[in-house]
């Protein structure tokens, strides 16, 4: 037996339509052929971004160690320029050629990593101011079994003037100089600090001239002199020469004037500017140039023959 469901009616007793089912707070809003419709797509992405924001992703707080090991590496290449430079003060100082272990232990830095100090040696090579020698052949054939090649050779400080450290080498790099040009004092003291006592024993020798400071009596410049131009006066010529009283300033003029002379402070004639002036020739009237305007003739008539 089958059951009916119940019949409602109204108060005038008339059957009334079934009520339409509604969908119920579980129902899925997809489409009739089960795809997911695009209102639902649009509140998936939104649920997910509404999540992303309330739980970011962390950022990772590095350790100490791995902090004090990137400043080490940001501060490496301006640290090793700061140590270039106590690398030219060093050789400057010691003016001797000096080994790559000499210099990392005067630096403290025998303690860095091996490829840090190829960046050195390399930084070293290409500096301005130090000189690299490398180890002779047999030396190096004797040391490759002991220690790498790039470690090999000594450096020095390479002076302004190199080369130049005492009277003989100074005397020879005067005689390869070609031109008539001065040595400065200063760019020899570049490499020679201790110079002062040669020169001075050099100029009384008569083998340099020097020129010095009026106010300290120091060497400045110097050219290479020749002691065979040089021939000693006789005291007594000497003090002859000083006894002569020369006149006043005032008489000087009236003097040579008085011996047919013609005194310096006289003042230059101008005959020569006169004689220029009357030279100078009059300009010539320049022949009209060729006119094309023939319907213009009469007011391009040349009238230079009027001039006075």
């Amino acid at each position: 037996m089958s059951s009916l469901a119940p019949t409602r009616v109204n108060g005038n007793g008339k059957r009334l339509a079934p009520p339409s089912p509604s969908p119920g707070a579980n129902a899925s809003p997809t489409k009739s052929d089960g795809t997911p419709s695009s209102a639902s797509k649009r509140q998936k992405r939104d649920n997910a971004s509404i999540r992303d924001r309330a739980s970011p992703t962390p950022t990772p707080i590095p350790t100490p160690a791995a902090a004090a090991a990137a400043a080490k590496a940001t501060d490496f290449g301006s640290h090793m320029m700061t140590q270039l430079t106590y690398v030219v003060d060093f050789l400057k100082a010691k003016r001797a050629p000096k080994t790559l272990q000499e210099i990392l232990d005067h630096l403290t830095l025998n303690k860095l990593p091996e490829h840090q100090q190829k960046l050195f040696v390399g930084l070293m090579h290409k500096h301005s101011r130090i000189d690299f020698m490398p180890a002779p052949r047999n030396a190096k054939a004797a040391a490759a079994g002991s220690e790498p090649a790039w470690r090999t050779g000594k450096y020095q400080f390479k002076a302004k003037i190199p080369g130049v450290h005492d009277k003989i080498t100074l005397l020879a790099h005067l005689q390869q100089k070609t031109d008539a040009s001065s040595l400065s004092v200063k760019d020899l003291k570049d490499g020679w600090p201790d110079c002062d006592q040669a020169i001075t024993d050099l100029e009384n020798e008569h083998k340099i001239l020097v020129v010095r400071t009026r106010k300290d009596n120091h060497a400045k410049f110097v050219w290479l002199d020749e002691p065979r131009l040089s021939h000693a006066v006789d005291p007594e010529f000497l003090s002859m020469w000083h006894r002569i009283e020369l006149p006043a300033p005032d008489d000087m003029v009236r003097k040579l004037l008085a011996l047919g002379q013609k005194p310096a402070s006289e003042a230059p004639t101008n005959n020569g500017k006169a004689a220029a002036k009357a030279a100078k020739k009059r300009k010539t009237a320049r022949p009209p140039k060729h006119q094309s305007n023939a319907h213009m003739a009469h007011l391009l008539k040349d009238y230079s023959h009027m001039k006075r």
